[in-house]
């Protein structure tokens, strides 16, 4: 394929970023003009590389535990981070390399970028990516994301492309005040993408889309929530370590695959109020609650009901929330275009009514969404939530 032809490709996923609102400056839009992703995921083909999909490049046991992120949030957070020439950025989560490429056309050659994994042929891989793409001034580290890198700070920007439970405190640390701090963070079962500011007191969220990043792994990883496979490793559970006791794996995953019985909510709810409010309420008020997530086939083959607001796989994964027990699961699963049910799986144990009533005092509350929720977080990472 010629310079041209794949500069055209990049053109069109330009293109289609911003009709999606993703980009939003030009700023930003250049630099995925100007990056090279197929250097990145040599192994495809440039027209699947220039897509708005995520891309695994590392499995165990079938599953991907890193990947080339989907182009639209990588947009979106890289818009959250307001980077600006000569910025200093730490990124934790090299990946393949390419957000560390962008993150370098943003702050450019007066700034710096380094990035780290945990896994150091995830590191080797993504030096040489960088090299070939023309960043040799990018530093890839193999270390713990989780400690940061102290040798390098005070960071203007950090930015995580993996999830965590909670904010290290050496982010926080090595962040200079006023400076911006945008990261996956699971709040109980769920996950969204927050910005954040450093202040005196720590951080302040200053915004807070929807996500659905793999977790940070190795030995600084925090367990307030736990997975748990639904016989296949593929299709698991997310729910609070205090619940996972009183789930039982074996039995839901038999449940799955009976059939579910439909019920329409007690008080109107469409799908972006059941993504962009209601998950939040649930997950922050109600124990029993969790997020169920197919990846890669699995998350196209119906096994896992799809609430995704955009109607496509996110990242690769199929999604939906609910709450469960040992033997029962009830999930929101979509109905037409912007509807939703409620999907039970299992011997009825109340779930169904819970959800309900979830719903119904979610509506008494005025039905606060993400843009209502605030987040701060104090120097120890200690995480404090309210809806203003």
């Amino acid at each position: 394929m010629t310079q041209q032809q794949l500069a055209g490709l990049r053109t069109r996923l330009v293109a289609h970023l911003k009709a999606r609102g993703d980009l939003r400056t030009e700023r930003v839009a250049a630099a995925f003009e100007r990056v090279p992703r197929h250097l990145f995921v040599p192994d495809l083909a440039p027209e699947e590389v220039y897509t708005d999909r995520s891309i695994a490049i590392k499995k165990q046991d079938g599953v991907p535990i890193s990947s080339s992120s989907q182009p639209a949030i990588m947009a979106e957070m890289l818009e959250m981070l307001a980077l600006t020439e000569g910025d200093q950025v730490l990124e934790i989560g090299a990946g393949s390399g390419y957000n560390a490429a962008l993150l370098a056309e943003l702050v450019g050659p007066s700034g710096s970028v380094e990035t780290i994994d945990l896994d150091d042929d995830l590191v080797k891989a993504a030096r040489a990516h960088l090299d070939a793409a023309g960043y040799p001034q990018v530093r890839a580290i193999c270390a713990d994301g989780a400690r940061g890198d102290p040798h390098g700070a005070a960071f203007d920007a950090v930015i995580a492309t993996v999830g965590v439970e909670r904010i290290p405190p050496a982010w926080i640390a090595q962040l200079r005040n006023g400076g911006r701090l945008v990261a996956p963070l699971t709040l109980r079962s769920m996950q969204k993408v927050v910005a954040f500011e450093r202040t005196a007191a720590g951080l302040e969220s200053r915004a807070i889309v929807d996500a659905g990043f793999m977790m940070l792994r190795g030995p600084s990883a925090s367990e307030e929530t736990r997975t748990i496979a639904l016989g296949d490793p593929a299709i698991v559970l997310r729910v609070l370590t205090a619940h996972a006791g009183a789930v039982d794996g074996g039995i839901l995953a038999h449940a799955l695959r009976a059939p579910a019985q439909d019920a329409v909510p007690v008080r109107r709810i469409g799908l972006e109020d059941a993504w962009n409010g209601f998950s939040l309420w649930l997950a922050l008020t109600d124990d029993a609650s969790c997020r169920l997530t197919a990846s890669g086939p699995r998350a196209q083959d119906g096994t896992v009901p799809n609430l995704l607001s955009g109607g496509e796989s996110l990242y690769g994964t199929s999604a939906t929330f609910g709450v469960c027990s040992a033997g029962e699961l009830v999930v929101f699963a979509r109905r037409g275009s912007y509807e939703v049910v409620l999907r039970s799986f299992g011997t009825p144990a109340g779930g169904l009514a819970r959800l309900q009533n979830a719903i119904a005092e979610w509506d008494g509350a005025g039905r606060p969404s993400n843009a209502k929720l605030r987040i701060t977080i104090a120097p120890d990472g200690a995480t404090l939530t309210y809806f203003a």
